[in-house]
């Protein structure tokens, strides 16, 4: 049976806890100088993906045993070299192609100089990821009765190769687009790439605060360790697609806006009858669209370094769209926090938007 690897590394000190209980009784800059010396290793392996196609695939989940902020903060050539040696345990032990969770798809030009460090395809998983983002932000549109010909939509972290991805996209179809990051001179340029292939020019803004208060729509995928969306950043009734890993948004808002509609972006069904062999977070035979994407391109047999780098043309959002469909991959429902969310939150969302909103509620229910 064809395999894959995927990589993953602890996301904050309670990870590392779970499998070394020493670790919650010292600092955490001690933790971060162990788990820096440490080599890679399988953590589980991942069994029972059937594609309706009748083809089957499996693979291994390796720990890359460093925290989110070793990934930027160590030499960016120590951090590749470790997430080559992890491509390599995963060579071991099968894998045809390696997909780059979470933060090991950041170094290095999102994954370019580590295909040229190793001898095994690796993928990022953005496009699929980015396919799913947006369905998942036009159902919820649909939903909350929103019309994204009249919408404003925000995307944050749009020099990332997911938003910039979302927002070229998006671009034609909503009323206004604004592209939210740190770096003024890499948004206009995203602004200008946008400009020439549809004609249509975004704003930019380098204040999420204020951006995001204006917005109907926010689609948001930064590499922050931290959370960057807080209670106060949202207008009633809006929308917000959280698809960073860690998440972008703070739980605060779920807890204080009960009339904003919060959704996880880009979590999708896996065919088969798909054991992972670990808890990571989600309901069980769910998976992200990173990990997804790998999985994808192990049932195709198309072992290839597909996404890496900033740039996912829409001709390959479309296509990994159309290899989810063909191999069974669904999402159902809208979720927040990885729980789905029943068609009574949602109604519940929009009455308390039209109560701060003053004006009519409308029930999507059909």
């Amino acid at each position: 049976m064809q395999a894959f690897a995927f990589l993953i590394h602890p996301m904050d000190i309670e990870d590392v806890t779970k499998k070394y209980k020493m670790a919650g009784k010292v600092s955490p800059k001690i933790v971060a100088s162990v788990l820096k010396r440490r080599p890679s290793f399988v953590m589980s392996e991942i069994t029972g993906i059937k594609s309706p196609t009748g083809v089957e695939a499996a693979g291994y989940f390796v720990t890359v045993p460093l925290l989110p902020w070793q990934f930027s903060e160590l030499e960016e050539d120590y951090v590749i070299e470790k997430i080559a040696k992890a491509c390599k345990v995963g060579q071991k032990v099968g894998a045809k192609i390696v997909g780059l969770g979470a933060f090991t798809a950041i170094p290095g030009g999102g994954g370019r100089m580590l295909a040229n460090a190793v001898d095994v395809p690796v993928t990022t998983g953005n496009t699929y990821t980015t396919a799913l983002a947006i369905d998942g932000s036009k159902k919820a549109a649909e939903v909350m009765d929103i019309e994204l010909a009249d919408a404003k939509v925000a995307v944050v972290g749009a020099t990332g190769s997911i938003g910039r991805a979302c927002a070229e996209i998006m671009a034609p179809d909503v009323g206004n687009l604004v592209l939210v990051g740190r770096d003024l001179a890499r948004l206009e340029e995203v602004q200008q790439n946008i400009k020439e292939s549809s004609g249509y020019s975004p704003e930019v803004s380098t204040k999420i605060s204020e951006s995001l208060r204006e917005s109907d729509i926010v689609i948001t995928v930064t590499g922050s360790v931290d959370s960057i969306i807080y209670p106060d950043d949202l207008k009633p009734g809006a929308i917000v697609c959280d698809v960073a890993r860690p998440r972008d948004v703070s739980k605060l808002v779920s807890e204080h806006r009960e009339d904003v509609l919060v959704i996880d972006g880009a979590i999708v069904d896996v065919p088969g009858d798909v054991n992972f062999g670990l808890d990571f977070g989600l309901p069980p035979k769910m998976a992200e669209g990173c990990v997804a994407e790998t999985m994808l391109l192990t049932l195709e047999r198309r072992y290839e370094n597909y996404t890496i780098g900033k740039k996912i043309t829409v001709d390959m959002v479309k296509e990994m769209s159309a290899l989810g469909k063909k191999h069974g991959f669904k999402v159902t429902g809208l979720r927040r926090h990885e729980n789905l969310l029943s068609e009574q939150q949602i109604q519940k969302v929009k009455r308390n938007a039209a109560k701060v909103l003053k004006i009519g509620y409308k029930s999507s229910v059909g």
